[in-house]
């Protein structure tokens, strides 16, 4: 059950521009039969949806990733956490944890795919009936997604963008670092946690949020791909975000996911050694690893951005083509 005051999410669905129906016939670019990807985009920490379909003044969509991917045949869906963007925010915040929030999002994420198939999700929109499911996260909205997946099994594969469970050791204060590799005593003592950090279960890290912070971009940017990245921003569900920080905070998640994983990540980002992390999934017998190159965390306004969209949009590809 929803927390009180929680009632609706809200989401964009982004489809190839030339109809309704093309997202079932050229999802994926498929041969006819082939199933359509639907892709489910998560934003991070400070984020909104937004952030997966940024509009930078006199660049087009060049900085849009959710039209870069409709354009080449995939159902692409932008979806707000409650508490974030335009969602609802329950009555208590403290309720949003990471358990909570992944809960709600899968709830409607089910709902949403349903509809999806049944033509019922938007007028003018045609129903897919054949279609794989596929959960993308963007650093918090990763840990989001591997909580998804772990305890509802709602996709067919993971795309994390930017996330690793090795966490922002450096980041973390004295107190916080007694709580690495104890998912229990996170999970017991998160909301106290919370309370000391930020003294709120929701917070805003600046005017624009987090999306233009010189640590996460880590390489030049133009000013209106900033300017769009700002206007993206949003509070952070201060509870998820703490439990990311945490080196193991979210290992029993981490160990349940059996599915394909693409690990996408900046040449200068915050996850750690690249390396590493694909031995952080140790039941997926699938996992890909990609380090896009002149990129930092948030990598869609990074120079090289299209490199790891490419990149995203041959796996799903083969996810699909693998998909009996």
């Amino acid at each position: 059950m929803a927390p009180a005051g929680v009632h609706h999410l809200v989401a964009d669905l982004v489809i190839a521009a030339v109809g309704a129906t093309h997202g079932a016939d050229r999802a994926a670019d498929g041969a006819a039969g082939q199933p359509a990807v639907v892709l489910v985009c998560m934003p991070g920490g400070g984020m909104s949806r937004r952030y997966f379909d940024l509009q930078a003044e006199g660049a087009g969509d060049s900085y849009s990733m959710a039209a870069h991917l409709a354009g080449r045949g995939v159902v692409v869906v932008l979806l707000d956490h409650p508490g974030v963007g335009e969602s609802d925010v329950p009555h208590d915040a403290y309720t949003l944890t990471p358990a909570t929030v992944a809960a709600i999002d899968a709830a409607a994420v089910a709902t949403l795919l349903d509809r999806l198939r049944a033509g019922t999700l938007a007028e003018g929109v045609a129903a897919i009936p054949l279609f794989v499911p596929v959960g993308c996260g963007h650093s918090m909205g990763g840990l989001v997604t591997v909580w998804m997946q772990a305890r509802h099994r709602t996709y067919e594969a993971v795309a994390l963008l930017g996330f690793a469970g090795s966490g922002l050791l450096s980041h973390l204060t004295e107190a916080e670092r007694a709580y690495v590799d104890d998912p229990e005593g996170v999970a017991r003592d998160l909301a106290a946690l919370v309370a000391t950090r930020f003294g709120a279960p929701r917070s805003r890290g600046g005017r624009t949020g987090t999306g233009s912070s010189p640590f996460l971009l880590a390489v030049d940017v133009p000013d209106n791909a900033k300017a769009a990245i700002g206007a993206s921003g949003s509070v952070l569900l201060t509870l998820c975000g703490l439990t990311s920080m945490i080196p193991g905070a979210s290992r029993p998640a981490l160990d349940a996911v059996d599915v394909p994983v693409f690990i996408g990540v900046g040449e200068h980002d915050i996850t750690g050694a690249a390396h590493q992390i694909p031995a952080q999934f140790p039941s997926s017998r699938d996992i890909t690893l990609f380090v896009c190159p002149g990129s930092g965390h948030n990598h869609n306004v990074a120079p090289t951005r299209t490199e790891l969209w490419d990149r995203l949009l041959g796996w799903l590809r083969q996810v699909a083509s693998a998909t009996p």
